[in-house]
């Protein structure tokens, strides 16, 4: 771990914050007190079957969360201070699995923060190489240190070299070792491996398509009266109509099931079909 990995965590966390803030959970994130920012917590872990978000709630609290914990979580409310500054930007937070909650509140992905640090590290790196003589695929590791932005030109390199000699493996095995694609999946874009095409074919799952940071942050939203659709009086709601109904999203971008563009919240569109109720 270096402290500019955890750095960079904490400012997507807080990047992914300030667009939450405007969706399913605005209520309990535009003021993240303590209790509101526990509420949020019991919320994320109704339905959540994620083995590491468990292990993180497990390891900062010091139990499990479940139905029978719910009032031990309730006297544990003060736990949530080092959340609430971090988020208002009154203190910092170094403490790992802190963070690793508060991206669990604000739906992060990549997370825990390993996971994150395995993604975007831009240091050592171990690339997997076949060399020319041996014949049983045998691999030999190569440590890289190297900028991040030469690592893709140094491995589409190692495809130049070994692809056809490679038994069992192809070029997508070594270029694209980690996920580099996604996928929209109900009400957002979810990190997926470019080679899981048969993923289409269930679910009504849409179509997998190269990571967009411009497009990842997505989210569809259901509006209510708590919702900010304006502030300082730009928009902070899109929107599209499907089937004569209206789909909203809390940036701007495409429709990720029909590629239409989004357009900005209108008052006459909020009044028209009731979205502030």
């Amino acid at each position: 771990m270096t402290q500019n990995e955890l750095d960079a965590y904490k400012k997507a966390i807080k990047q992914k914050y300030e667009t939450e803030k405007t969706s399913l959970y605005s209520s309990l994130l535009l003021q993240p007190s303590r209790a509101n920012l526990r509420k949020l917590c019991v919320e994320r872990f109704k339905e959540n079957q994620s083995q590491d978000d468990a292990t993180t709630f497990k390891v900062f609290f010091g139990f499990e969360f479940g139905e029978g914990n719910l009032n031990r979580l309730k006297s544990e409310t003060d736990r949530f201070r080092a959340l609430e500054n971090f988020l208002k930007n009154t203190t910092d937070c170094n403490d790992i699995e802190g963070i690793n909650l508060i991206a669990i509140l604000v739906d992060f992905t990549p997370r825990p923060f390993l996971k994150f640090a395995k993604r975007f590290s831009g240091n050592e790196e171990q690339v997997t190489v076949i060399p020319e003589s041996n014949i049983e695929s045998k691999t030999i590791d190569v440590p890289l240190k190297v900028p991040q932005t030469k690592k893709r030109k140094l491995m589409y390199g190692i495809l130049g070299v070994t692809g056809l000699l490679s038994i069992g493996y192809t070029a997508k095995d070594v270029a694209f070792p980690e996920k580099e694609c996604m996928q929209w999946q109900k009400d957002h874009y979810e990190l997926v491996d470019c080679t899981s095409s048969a993923q289409q074919s269930f679910a009504g799952f849409s179509e997998i398509i190269p990571i967009d940071n411009n497009e990842i942050m997505l989210r569809r939203i259901i509006p209510s009266d708590t919702t900010v659709f304006f502030k300082n009086g730009e928009p902070q709601i899109w929107y599209c109509k499907i089937n004569k109904k209206i789909e909203c999203f809390n940036t701007h971008g495409k429709h990720p099931e029909t590629g239409k563009a989004l357009r900005p919240i209108t008052k006459y569109i909020i009044n028209k079909y009731e979205l502030d109720k």
